[in-house]
């Protein structure tokens, strides 16, 4: 890509990063190293810790800290970039294309270069091959020298690696058995006590307590030298004073004196003393001003030295504690997931019991709308049986105690179907009903006839 397509590209990338996040980016673009590869342009995207608004800096943002959600979201990112750099390569015209993706996940038969980091980069810049830069000059040559590195490495096999690696794996599948609360205590146990074996080191180390001495006797020094200085300019500045009052207190005859005196007519014994003891002193003053330099240029030294004593100390311990942190590192890293795995259980749990309760609450609900329904239609239905009666044409009595009732002539065949179904579907309020309505005829049979009689009489 060209200069311009770089800072677009660059520019691009922090922008999505600025939106998803909402922080603040700074971006810096950097050219290759000049005895590095050439093609090696990149840029550094600093940004910042908070989210930004109109107000300023606001709340952390913690999605690329959380371990439930920072492997997502660098996930995320690392698709988006190899997203936006095939796009500007394709605008570019360039055939090459990025995968974030890693050869495993590609299911390629392809070994991996292994990253050098900065202590082998310098190195190989310098001409010392390393270790790191000899594999990854095999994995470039060709694909039959990777496949004869991966068989010799398959091959020399480090067995007191492949114990470890099994001892490690057989641990770890311990701390997983262990009640929580055990766990915790073993984790507690194995963190190593830096501070404790950096003292003892230090104790045990003659470079270092030669070191130390050497910056205390120097430091000790230089306080010498400064008090030193000071009493020789407390009493030049005494001596001073003193021939002041002398010059000071003459009478006549004593100005006549120091005039002739200044005349080099004659000299003053006295005066003469003072400006000797000063001039010495001066030159104690001048030497002890040498002393006070030395001595500090000497406890610079020794400070320094006692530094790299100290720095010293500090690595050897951290190289000899390394195996002791990584088996904590391990065993907190145990620690973390169960605990992270007890909390998700307990909020899956929770969510579940939640769930359950909301779906007895709907199917409740559900439940009682249906029964309500059902029973305002078995309502609508009873109520409808006293005009479907009403509406019959006849309602004959039989031999046998029962009824025959038959439906009007010009009702529709399903109108007259649904009606002798809702009939037989409720005979109780079917039959009380028909007796209503066979008295109700009955009774306005007889009004009928009654009322003929009146008419003939």
């Amino acid at each position: 890509l060209s200069a311009p397509e770089r800072e677009a590209l660059a520019r691009q990338f922090a922008e999505a990063v600025v939106e998803r996040f909402g922080v603040v980016a700074d971006v810096a673009l950097h050219a290759p190293h000049r005895e590095g590869d050439q093609r090696n342009w990149h840029a550094h995207i600093l940004t910042t810790t908070r989210a930004a608004n109109e107000n300023g800096l606001g709340a952390k943002t913690r999605v690329l800290d959380s371990p439930k959600t920072s492997a997502a979201e660098i996930e995320a990112l690392r698709e988006l970039w190899a997203k936006q750099v095939n796009a500007a390569l394709e605008r570019a015209q360039v055939e090459e294309r990025v995968d974030h993706r890693s050869f495993a996940r590609r299911e390629l038969e392809r070994a991996p270069t292994v990253h050098l980091g900065p202590a082998a980069t310098a190195l190989e810049r310098r001409g010392v091959q390393t270790g790191v830069g000899d594999v990854n000059r095999a994995v470039a040559a060709s694909e039959e020298a990777r496949e004869a590195v991966r068989q010799v490495e398959a091959e020399v096999i480090d067995l007191e690696a492949e114990r470890e690696r099994r001892a490690d794996v057989a641990q770890q599948t311990r701390w997983r058995s262990l009640p929580l609360i055990e766990l915790q205590w073993e984790v507690n146990r194995l963190r190593p006590d830096r501070d404790a074996a950096l003292a003892a080191a230090r104790m045990a180390d003659p470079a270092y307590r030669e070191a130390e001495k050497a910056a205390e006797t120097a430091e000790v020094g230089v306080a010498k030298a400064r008090l030193n200085l000071l009493e020789a300019t407390e009493t030049e500045r005494s001596l001073k004073q003193r021939a002041e009052r002398y010059r000071g207190n003459q009478g006549l005859l004593g100005r006549v004196r120091f005039w002739l005196q200044d005349k080099g007519v004659l000299e003053i014994p006295e005066w003469k003393r003072l400006q000797d003891q000063i001039s010495e002193t001066q030159a104690l003053v001048a030497q002890r001003k040498g002393d006070l330099a030395s001595a500090e240029e000497l406890n610079a030294t020794a400070k320094i030295a006692f530094s790299k004593a100290y720095s010293a100390t500090a690595v050897a311990v951290d190289e000899i504690l390394a195996p002791e942190f990584r088996r904590y590192e391990a065993a907190q890293s145990v620690l973390d997931e169960r605990v992270d795995e007890d909390r998700r259980r307990a909020a899956e749990a929770e969510a579940e019991r939640r769930a359950e309760e909301i779906r007895r609450r709907v199917d409740a609900e559900i439940e009682r709308e249906r029964r309500e329904a059902v029973e305002q239609k078995r309502r609508a239905e009873i109520a409808e049986i006293p005009k479907i009666v009403r509406n019959l044409e006849a309602i004959t009595p039989t031999e046998g105690g029962t009824v025959r009732i038959r439906f009007a002539a010009n009702l529709p065949p399903d109108e007259c179907q649904r009606q002798q179904d809702l009939l037989q579907r409720y005979p109780d309020e079917a039959k009380s009903a028909v007796k209503a309505e066979m008295f109700e005829r009955e009774a306005q049979a007889n009004r009928e006839k009654d009322r003929g009689f009146d008419m003939m009489d």
